[in-house]
């Protein structure tokens, strides 16, 4: 008997559909196998459960009898959480962009009953508009042109495989001198796409960008971005700080922005997002110190530690934009929300309620729908609130702003763990503590490292049961699942800079086994895939995996700059070995689109000699001095220990050690005629 049977799976999102009125299959071999026995069409829906137009679409048609009807006698319906299955999203993502030029959530696919994508999509609203048709329309169109025997339908599909399986190709080479260009040629080639009034790049919706933003970063502290071209990258992320896409209350960031002031987000919260802030700010930190960068540090660590940490110790996936119903409720304010926050202030702070509306762009109009206000800084009245006092008020609004919303139902948590996302994080508290020259601030950067690393390797370290072998599980709400490219990165960049901090070196172990089971179990004639050759989706093509950032950092990419990293601790770890003829394609990717390759542009900037290996003695980590100076240490440099003595160290490339000594006094003067020979 035909039913919705997402009642049975552990998925958050997969769960919000199992009161539905129509017959779910979770994503498997069982479904597919059941659309060819009936020669039905498959309906394939992909989203996440914090998702907004996700759930407009779940209540406008798949809450709706008479279109569960239709689909329940015409289709077989599959409903695919995109956290369990990012190769499944990609492909189809990559579907929808070829067939219609874009992409998103919801992913509405239709496939013919031996899975083969004919016709793609994002949201379909229930009744037709803005020239899309309904839902409906949709189904029937659809379903008339198969029980007609249309061979365009299959033509279609055949042709969409066959152009799928092409490897990205470079259209048109763009040619420099050297190994890459130079990092401010880069950011020239981009000013022409700069907001120089809004911040950011191009127009509305606008992403963050976050690894784009790192590499300025880490280019500006090296002096490779001359201060003057980097002052834009500067003002663009504090547009972001002290716009709608940072949760002023709370701390943490939005997905991006709806407008093109960084001013009304889409309000859900990525945990991947949270990493890409913590990587950037900590380094942004370093050159412009100011309170509202350190402000958005801690507040965002505050965040991870009280709202997304699971108690068995890892990281929680996302939370929802909606709430009651409500896009955005949880996070906005009415003019009277606001002033009742100030009921118990004292009367001085009470009598200047009126400015610190205008600190806060509230009104009685408000800038979102149903006259609610996004908490966003006014930059007209920076001089008043940039101030020791005026920060401190800005400060005290906050909480009381959060101990207001505290009262509020609050939006869904999808309690589902990540792998991938998980070793972001874990990787970002390490730039936290290394980049950060706060001290209160790194302390609740490891505190919170120390709260998550052990439950994170329990929860994402398994046996397999066919193998008897460890492997990383993409997520802990599937039994049975492929290995993924991305938890496989991810987890040995940790792993590396967990080492460089703590000495250990059980996380370096970790970290080169896993980069040798990369090497043989995801590479293959110089293409990398997004799931290892042998353990792939089941019914599912194994593809090779994106060298661009989409919500996050690119895994080749990371691999890359992971792999050049290495290639100093040993030599086989040579990226252009191993990926030959195609490593050259990985710069004119790239450079075609700086913005979204920012992983790409950190992988491949620095030439591989200059790398270095600093190898010091782990008593130095018991040193302030040594501390202190591992700000300087970019990803050029590998920190790695020793424990022969206390006072040995040395500088190595690939090919030879170049300065060896005893002292930190005289490793602290190498190091300054090192970073002066490099200015």
């Amino acid at each position: 008997m035909s039913e919705n049977k997402l009642h049975l799976e552990k998925s958050l999102y997969l769960k919000q559909h199992a009161e539905n009125p129509i017959h779910w299959w979770a994503y498997g071999e069982q479904p597919l196998n059941k659309a060819k026995e009936l020669n039905k069409l498959i309906f394939l829906s992909i989203g996440y459960s914090s998702c907004h137009w996700c759930h407009v679409m779940a209540h406008e048609s798949f809450e709706d009898e008479t279109t569960a009807k239709y689909l329940n006698d015409n289709f077989i319906s599959i409903k695919v959480d995109r956290e369990e299955y990012p190769d499944l999203d990609n492909y189809y993502q990559n579907v929808c962009s070829l067939m219609t030029g874009r992409g998103g959530w919801p992913l509405t696919i239709f496939l013919t009953p031996d899975g083969k994508p004919f016709i793609a999509g994002t949201y379909f609203p229930k009744v037709a508009k803005e020239g899309m048709p309904s839902f409906m329309e949709m189904l029937k169109h659809i379903h008339k042109l198969h029980i007609s025997g249309d061979k365009t339908i299959h033509e279609n599909a055949d042709k969409i495989v066959e152009e799928l399986k092409k490897a990205p190709a470079v259209e048109k080479k763009i040619e420099f001198k050297g190994h890459f260009p130079a990092p401010s040629a880069i950011m020239n080639a981009l000013k022409n796409y700069a907001d120089p009034v809004n911040g950011g790049y191009g127009k509305a919706p606008k992403f963050p960008h976050f690894p784009f933003y790192e590499w300025a970063c880490e280019q500006i502290l090296e002096g490779m971005i001359p201060k003057e071209q980097g002052q834009h990258v500067v003002e663009s992320l504090e547009k972001m700080l002290m716009g709608g896409l940072y949760d002023h209350a709370k701390g943490g960031i939005h997905r991006y922005s709806t407008d093109d002031k960084f001013l009304v987000p889409h309000f859900e919260k990525m945990l991947y997002d949270q990493a890409g802030l913590l990587k950037v700010l900590s380094k942004l930190s370093q050159f412009y110190p100011a309170p509202l960068v350190f402000d958005g540090i801690l507040q965002t660590l505050d965040y991870l530690q009280t709202e997304m940490v699971s108690d068995d110790g890892y990281f929680f996936s996302a939370q929802d934009a909606d709430s009651e119903g409500q896009e955005g409720l949880y996070f906005t304010f009415t003019k009277e929300e606001f002033e009742e926050s100030f009921q118990d202030a004292p009367a001085e702070q009470k009598a200047k309620i009126d400015q610190y509306l205008k600190y806060f762009n509230i009104t009685q109009e408000g800038n979102f729908e149903h006259h609610l206000n996004v908490l966003s800084l006014n930059p007209e009245l920076k001089a008043e609130y940039y101030t020791q006092d005026g920060w401190q008020e800005i400060r005290d609004i906050r909480r009381r702003l959060l101990d207001q919303r505290k009262m509020r139902v609050p939006p869904a948590t999808d309690r589902k763990g990540v792998a991938g996302w998980n070793y972001m994080i874990l990787s970002a508290l390490t730039d936290v503590i290394q980049y950060c020259p706060v001290d209160v601030i790194q302390n609740q950067a490891l505190a919170l490292i120390q709260q998550t690393v052990e439950g994170c390797l329990k929860q994402f370290i398994v046996v397999d049961a066919k193998t008897g072998k460890h492997i990383i599980r993409h997520v802990n709400t599937l039994d049975s699942q492929a290995l993924y490219l991305e938890d496989y990165v991810n987890f040995s960049d940790a792993q590396l800079r967990l080492h460089e901090i703590s000495g250990n070196e059980t996380f370096k172990k970790n970290a080169l086994e896993t980069v040798d089971f990369i090497i043989t179990n995801f590479l293959k004639d110089g293409q990398i895939f997004l799931t290892a050759t042998e353990a792939s989706t089941p019914g599912f093509a194994n593809l090779t995996a994106p060298t661009f950032d989409q919500s996050y950092r690119s895994a080749v990419m990371t691999f890359i700059h992971l792999l050049n990293r290495l290639s100093v601790l040993d030599a086989k770890y040579n990226a252009e070995e191993l990926f030959g003829e195609r490593y050259a394609d990985f710069a004119q990717f790239a450079l075609t689109n700086p913005l979204g390759h920012g992983e790409g542009l950190r992988a491949q900037t620095y030439p591989k000699d200059i790398f270095r290996k600093i190898e010091v003695p782990l008593a130095w980590l018991d040193k302030p001095e040594f501390v202190a100076m591992r700000n300087h240490f970019f990803s050029r440099f590998v920190i790695t220990y020793q424990t022969a003595d206390a006072e040995s160290y040395q500088i190595c490339t690939r090919k030879t050690c170049e300065a060896q000594g005893k002292g930190l006094d005289k490793f602290k003067e190498l190091f300054k005629m090192d970073e002066a020979s490099n200015e």
